[in-house]
């Protein structure tokens, strides 16, 4: 049951925008950007898949339709079942068209160019700021865990622990 709200808030987007706390939020946050970001990729990739059937399809539309003609008749004519085959080749190449504008980095690039301006320090992404908090909480927890360890035993060394000795395994060959 746990698994419904992650696929629901993958497919949807972020259901929830809770301030993130501490280590288990962070991460949740930088989970949650990774699969915002990872979105437009896999509709990019299910896209083209799609074209690529569509693209099979229309081309064997029209070629078994043009041949079975020529077979029949010597000639080729435009019919619906030609002109659908070629309809749908030409979808397939808006759909194709349409994913490599998308995922070209020189066009995103261009565009981000013109459309934004230089960040400052003051402007950072969720990722930076989750990422930035994750490892604020670690290099903290371990700050306390070393002061803790240094007030138990304030002579810098904290005790060894007891371990049982094991013996040594005796060899059987003769």
């Amino acid at each position: 049951m746990k698994i419904i709200p992650m696929i629901l808030s993958f497919v949807i987007g972020r259901l929830n925008s809770k301030p993130t706390k501490g280590l288990r939020e962070a991460a949740l946050e930088i989970f949650g950007e990774i699969t915002y970001r990872s979105r437009s990729v896999v509709t990019l990739i299910l896209g083209s898949l799609g074209a690529v059937i569509i693209l099979c399809g229309g081309f064997f539309i029209a070629v078994l339709d043009a041949t079975t003609q020529f077979d029949r008749t010597g000639s080729i004519a435009w019919t619906a079942t030609l002109g659908t085959g070629v309809v749908l080749v030409a979808l397939a190449g808006l759909a194709f068209s349409f994913a490599f504008i998308k995922a070209w980095p020189r066009a995103t690039l261009a565009a981000r160019r013109e459309t934004s301006h230089h960040p400052t320090s003051a402007e950072t992404s969720p990722l930076e700021t989750a990422l930035a908090t994750l490892v604020m909480d670690f290099v903290k927890e371990r700050e306390a865990s070393r002061t803790a360890r240094t007030q138990a035993h304030p002579a810098g060394r904290p005790a060894e622990p007891s371990r049982p000795k094991k013996e040594d395994p005796v060899s059987h060959v003769h």
